[in-house]
C-alpha cells in the first residue's frame, strides 16, 4: 500500500440508522490503521493509531466535531482538538451516546462534543458543540475511563471515583438527587462514602420493554486479575519464547526490577537537580579554574556562558573584582554544598541502588568545594597584597640634605609603616598552605626590611659620633622571637579553654592532645622562618644565638605536655575536696 492510500479499515453489516446491511461490505476510507470506531444514525468517527479521530458522513447536531459549518463530510477528515502546552492531543478512547460523542486523551483528560438537551457534554450550560471542548470540572483528576449512555455520561477517575452528569429523568444517573437535567460532572456519593475503589464501568444491555433497549450500568469493584496466557484460547503452557522455571529463578524478580526502576527514576532527578545546580555554578563564574598556558576564559561545554559578556578571564576576575563580590559568590558556593550534601544524606537512607547516585553527588560537593577554596584563597591574597601596598605612602623629608636627623626622621617615619604593615598581615586569616606560605614570605620581607632600617639607623649614630652597634638589630629580631616563645603558654590556653567553653571533649586524654598540638602549632609558626637561614640570619651574629632560640623552643613543646597534665591533677585534687 501507497503512502495516503486507504487502508481495509473494517467490515461492517446489520442495521444501521434506516438501513439494512445483509452483505458484509469492506470499509476503506481510513490511511493506516485504526484502533477503534463509533458508528452514529448517517456518521462514522474513527481512532486512528496514531491517536488523531476522524469523522465523515452527515449529522446536524455537531457529532461530526468539524464545526457548525461542515455537518455533511464524505471523507474523513481530522476532528480539531485546542493545542495543550502547543502539543497535540492524542485520544485513546472514545465513545458514543444518543446524539454526542466522548473522547478521553493520554493525559487523562476528557473532552465532548454534540447535541446537549440534557447537559451530557458536561460543560455547565445546555448548548450543541459543534467542536470538542474540554470539560473543565474534570481537568484536576486523572480520568482513566469515560462512558456514554443515551444522554447522560460518566467519568471514572485514578482514585476510583465515579462522576455522572446529563439527562438525570426519574434519577437514572444514581446520583442523590433527582434534578432532571446535571449540566456538570457530579461525584456518586454512594459509592465514595462506602469507601469503594471503582476498578471499571460496564454498560450492559438487558433486554427489550416496548420496543426500547434497556440498559444498566455497572461499576466493578473487586475483579479478578486478566487471564494467564495459558488460559486464553489456544494458549500453551507458556508464551512462546518465556523463560522456563529454573531460568526465572535465575532472573530478576518484580523487586530486584522495581528497585532498578526506581534508581534509575531517582538518577534523573538527581542528575536534572544537579544540572541546574551546576549552571547555577557557571553563573556565579567566580572560582573556575585558570586555563592551561594564559589563564583564559574556563569554557565548558555543559554550561552557558553567554552571560558574560564583559570578556572577563577568571584570572582577570580573580585580580579585579570587588572582594564584596568575592564573599557573595563565597556564600553562595557554601549553600550549595550543604543543599548537596543534605540530598547525599538523604540518598544514603536509601538501601540500594544509590551507589552511582552519590558518587555524581560527591564529585559535584568537591567541585564546589574546591571552588569556594579557590575564592577564599583569592580573597586572602588580595587582603593580603592590599596590606603590602598599603605600606607605601609620602614621608615629608628633603632628599639629598646632608642632615643626620632628617635621614633618621625618614627611617622612622618608614618604620611605623612597617610594623603596622606587619600587624595587619600578621593577624590576616588564611584559609590554605598558599595563603599561609604568601603571608609568612610578606612578613619576612617587612621584617628584613625593619632589620636593614635599624641598621642604617646605627650607621648613622656612628657617623654622629653616638654608641652604635651594627649586630644589635640582628639581635632585635632575635629577642622578639624569644618573647613570643615566651608568650605561648599552655596554661594561658587552658584558662582561655574553660572561659571559652563551646568545645567538648569525651575524656582529659583529648583535652591534652588539643592544647598540646595547638601550643606545638603556635611555636612552630614562630620559628619555621629560620628554616631559611641565609635569608633569615644575620651572618655577623654568631649562630649559636639562633641554635639556643631553636633549642627553647623544642624544650618548650616538651614540656607542654608535663605542665597540662600537672594542672589537670591540680583540677582533680580541688574536685575531690569539694
Amino acid at each position: 500500500m501507497t503512502s495516503g492510500q486507504p487502508a481495509k479499515n473494517f467490515w461492517l453489516w446489520g442495521t444501521w440508522g434506516k438501513r439494512k446491511i445483509t452483505a458484509p461490505f469492506l470499509t476503506q476510507k481510513v490511511v493506516g490503521k485504526i484502533r477503534d470506531v463509533v458508528i452514529g444514525q448517517s456518521f462514522i468517527i474513527a481512532l486512528e493509531e496514531s491517536g488523531t479521530l476522524v469523522s465523515w458522513g452527515e449529522d446536524k447536531v455537531g457529532c461530526l466535531g468539524l464545526g457548525n459549518d461542515r455537518v455533511n463530510q464524505p471523507e474523513p477528515a481530522p476532528i480539531p482538538f485546542p493545542m495543550v502546552d502547543e502539543q497535540s492531543v492524542k485520544v485513546v478512547d472514545v465513545q458514543f451516546g444518543r446524539h454526542h460523542v466522548m473522547a478521553l486523551t493520554d493525559k487523562g483528560k476528557v473532552y465532548t462534543w454534540g447535541e446537549n438537551s440534557g447537559g451530557q457534554l458536561g460543560l455547565g450550560d445546555l448548548q450543541t458543540r459543534f467542536e470538542p471542548a474540554l470539560v473543565e470540572e474534570l481537568n484536576a483528576y486523572t480520568v482513566t475511563q469515560v462512558v456514554a449512555v443515551d444522554n447522560m455520561s460518566y467519568a471514572l477517575t485514578a482514585h476510583g471515583v465515579v462522576y455522572a452528569w446529563g439527562e438525570n429523568k426519574e434519577g437514572t444517573l444514581g446520583l442523590e438527587h433527582d434534578s432532571p437535567k446535571v449540566p456538570r460532572p457530579e461525584p456518586m456519593m454512594r459509592m465514595r462514602e462506602q469507601g469503594t475503589h471503582v476498578k471499571k464501568l460496564l454498560v450492559k444491555d438487558c433486554g427489550t420493554t416496548n420496543g426500547k433497549t434497556s440498559k444498566v450500568v455497572i461499576a466493578c469493584v473487586e475483579m479478578a486479575e486478566p487471564r494467564s496466557f495459558k488460559d486464553l484460547p489456544g494458549g500453551f503452557a507458556r508464551p512462546l519464547g518465556e523463560l522456563s522455571a529454573e531460568a526465572r529463578e535465575k532472573a530478576l524478580s518484580k523487586e530486584q526490577e522495581r528497585e532498578i526502576f526506581e534508581g534509575v527514576d531517582l538518577m534523573r532527578k538527581v542528575m536534572d537537580k544537579v544540572l541546574d545546580m551546576w549552571k547555577h555554578v557557571l553563573s556565579i563564574r567566580h572560582g573556575s579554574p585558570y586555563e592551561d598556558g594564559d589563564g583564559g576564559q574556563d569554557e565548558d561545554q555543559f554550561g552557558d556562558n553567554s552571560s558574560a559578556t564583559d570578556n572577563c578571564t577568571a584570572l582577570q576576575l580573580d585580580r579585579f573584582v570587588e572582594l564584596e563580590e568575592l564573599r557573595s559568590a563565597e556564600m553562595e558556593m557554601a549553600f550549595l554544598i550543604d543543599e548537596s550534601s543534605n540530598q547525599i544524606r538523604e540518598i544514603k537512607s536509601k538501601e540500594k541502588g544509590t551507589k552511582n547516585i552519590l558518587c555524581v553527588l560527591s564529585v559535584f560537593v568537591d567541585m564546589c568545594r574546591l571552588r569556594r577554596e579557590k575564592i577564599r584563597s583569592t580573597i586572602s591574597t588580595r587582603e593580603l597584597l592590599d596590606h603590602k601596598r598599603g605600606i607605601d605612602g609620602t614621608i615629608v623629608v628633603n632628599d639629598f640634605v646632608n642632615n643626620k636627623a632628617e635621614e633618621k626622621k625618614k627611617l622612622r617615619d618608614a618604620n611605623e609603616r612597617l610594623i603596622s604593615a606587619m600587624s595587619k598581615v600578621r593577624k590576616q586569616e588564611v584559609p590554605n598552605f598558599f595563603a599561609k606560605a604568601l603571608q609568612d614570605s610578606i612578613a619576612e620581607c617587612i621584617e628584613c626590611k625593619l632589620q636593614v632600617h635599624a641598621t642604617q639607623m646605627e650607621h648613622l649614630k656612628s657617623v654622629s659620633n653616638e654608641p652604635s652597634d651594627t649586630i644589635k638589630p640582628a639581635l632585635q629580631v632575635i629577642k622578639e622571637r624569644w618573647i613570643s616563645l615566651r608568650n605561648v603558654s599552655v596554661y594561658r590556653m587552658y584558662q582561655e579553654f574553660q572561659r571559652g567553653g563551646p568545645k567538648k571533649f569525651g575524656s582529659d586524654e583529648e583535652l591534652l592532645t588539643f592544647l598540646c598540638q595547638s601550643s606545638d602549632s603556635k611555636i612552630d609558626h614562630i620559628i619555621q622562618v629560620d628554616r631559611d637561614r641565609l635569608i633569615s640570619r644575620d651572618l655577623l651574629v654568631p649562630a649559636l644565638c639562633y641554635d639556643l632560640l631553636l633549642e627553647n623552643a623544642e624544650l618548650r613543646k616538651m614540656c607542654n605536655a608535663y605542665q597540662l597534665r600537672v594542672l589537670l591533677m591540680r583540677s582533680d585534687q580541688k574536685k575531690g575536696r569539694h
